[in-house]
This record gives C-alpha cells, structure tokens and sequence, in this order.
C-alpha cells in the first residue's frame, strides 16, 4: 500500500497543478448543470407519472390522457419517494396522494377520474405530506452520478494517455510499483477528483433551493460509484493499442455519452420510449443516479439488490482493469 500511497500522491501533485485539470474538475460539470438545469428545467417536464393500484383499466385510460402516465404495482411508499402520484381504487372510491408540488395537476387527474368513473363523487382527495423533489433537485442528484462516470472513465484514460505520451510510464515500468499498484493509485486520484467536482454542483443545488443530505454513507457510495467506473476506464484503456492512444479516448467517448444521455442523469425514466426503458433503467448509471437521489434527497439506504448489482459490476471493472492496464509487457 506504500507504493499506492506514493504514487497516488504523486498524481495528484501533477494533474491539480494543472489550470486545464482544475477547469474540468470544477468548472465544467458546474456548466453542464446550468445548461440541463436552465436549458430544460421548463421544457423537459416530463408526464406525470401516476401509479394506479386496483384498477388496471384506470391504467390504460390516464395513459391515454396528454398528461399523465400511469403504471402500477410500484406500492404507496416507493411511488412518494420518487416523487409520483399515488391513486388506489377501492370500489368506486379513489384516493389520491401526492407530493405537495403537484397539487396542480390534481384537479385535471380529478376530472380524468370521474370521467373514467362517471360519477361526479368518485374521488376522495387525501393530501400526503410529501414534497417530493424538484426538477432542479432532480439534475443536480444526476449530474453527482454523471461526475463519477466521466471523471472514471475520462480520468483515468486521459491521464494514462498524457503519461504514456510523455513516457513518465518508462519511468514507472522502472520502478519496483507493480501494475495494479498504478492502476489503483490512479483510481485513488480519481476519486479524490470526484469528491471535488461534487463540491461546486451541490453548492449550486443550494442556490436552487434543494438541500442535499449529506453524509458518510455518500461520500462512501460516490467513491465506490467511482470506483467501478475507474474500473471501466482502466478495461478500455488495457484493450487499447499503446502506439494509437487516441482510440482510447475514443472508445470512451463511444461509452460515456449514450450512458450518459441514455439514463435517468436528467430526464425520468417515463420521458423515454417505451422500447427504451428497460435499457435506461438497468444500466450502472441510472442504478447509481437512484441510489444517489435516494440517499441525498430522502436519506433512504440503497436497496440490497442495487448495492448487489452496483459491487459486482465494480469488482468486475476493477479486476479486469487491474489485469489489463499493465506498466510492462512482461507483467
């Protein structure tokens, strides 16, 4: 761990006396937040989605409503902690329970109800003290998730490249640090990057008035999120030629943009094709991107299955990464 310690410090001396380091680390994930939280903040609602619980006609008529989209079997407590509406049918009574944001979509639900009903009586309105989130709270716990993927995978092959580059990587080989020593020293930095570049976002998530929760149990969730996707990072940089260091950076740029757009970062998983879905919802970001939002916004501890699913794909990326991004050929 002595050669890990060294040489991660020595990293990150080199790459933070950089002005175009701190640039990227700071600046531009700030830019990118002001552009999905400004840009779309009023065009990208999305439909409300609303989960029906016994009545599974209800379902398909308010998902052929303009405003609404409705599903179900999602439960009373998750569909409020995801900021939906929850409608339970009993008999020709309905109740509706929904985040206090929302109240102005409940009169059209209301009137959407009694049609599908026909009775002017049907709904019973219950008001559940829940604020739900905001969109602005919404991009701002996504784009934490977005930092971790891009600083990963972008970090560690941006940084492998310049050190192969400028060969500072002969120097290493001539050392007695082993592979995976350099691969975890690099994945040290770039957590370290990751912690810094959350600073800025969530400062501008307080001027937004969204006031994360923030404790031990995200910083340590952000580094192993950072982790896995280091991990990424270090397998498309291993597979890479060392002689074209550019498909590198290409083949992370292939990666990191459609897992990037193609998530939850920004838009709710319903904004999305039906087709689509399934695919947004199950890949690593938009797996990190709920636990996130579950952790800042409602300091609920992520699921058994997600913490699963997110440390498999992490021991995964990391052996991988760790076999295949070597100092020496011999190794």
């Amino acid at each position: 761990m002595r050669n890990v310690a060294s040489t991660a410090w020595a990293i990150i001396k080199d790459n933070l006396s950089s002005r175009t380091t701190i640039f990227f680390v700071l600046f531009f994930p700030l830019f990118l937040t002001l552009i999905f939280a400004f840009g779309f903040g009023a065009a990208a609602q999305p439909h409300v989605l609303v989960d029906v619980n016994g009545s599974q006609g209800l379902v398909s008529f308010l998902s052929n409503s303009s405003l609404f989209t409705a599903t179900s079997g999602i439960g009373e407590r998750e569909a409020l902690l995801h900021n939906y509406i929850y409608l339970e049918v009993n008999d020709t009574r309905v109740s509706i329970l929904y985040p206090s944001q929302d109240a102005y979509v409940v009169p059209s639900l209301e009137a959407l109800v009694q049609e599908y009903f026909a009775r002017p009586d049907a709904v019973n309105i219950v008001t559940k003290p829940e604020s739900g989130f905001t969109y602005y709270a919404y991009v701002v716990s996504g784009m934490i998730g977005v930092v971790a993927l891009s600083n990963g995978v972008f970090g560690i092959t941006g940084v492998a490249a310049g050190y192969y580059r400028d060969r500072l990587v002969d120097r290493l080989a001539a050392s007695p640090l082993k592979s995976y020593e350099w691969v975890m020293a690099l994945m040290i930095y770039e957590i370290l990057i990751t912690l810094i570049s959350s600073v800025p976002i969530l400062v501008l998530g307080l001027a937004f008035g969204f006031i994360p929760i923030i404790g031990l149990g995200f910083i340590a969730f952000l580094a192993l999120s950072t982790l896995m996707f280091s991990g990424l990072g270090a397998v498309i940089f291993g597979l890479s030629p060392k002689d074209k260091l550019f498909v590198a950076q290409t083949a992370a740029n292939v990666i990191v943009f459609p897992l990037m757009f193609l998530s939850n970062a920004f838009f709710p998983l319903d904004s999305f094709p039906p087709t689509l879905r399934g695919l947004v919802a199950y890949q690593p970001l938009s797996v990190i991107n709920d636990v996130i939002r579950d952790v800042v916004v409602y300091n609920v501890l992520p699921s058994a299955v997600d913490l699963i699913y997110i440390l498999a794909f992490t021991t995964i990326f990391i052996v991988l990464g760790a076999r295949l991004m070597k100092l020496r050929e011999t190794d």
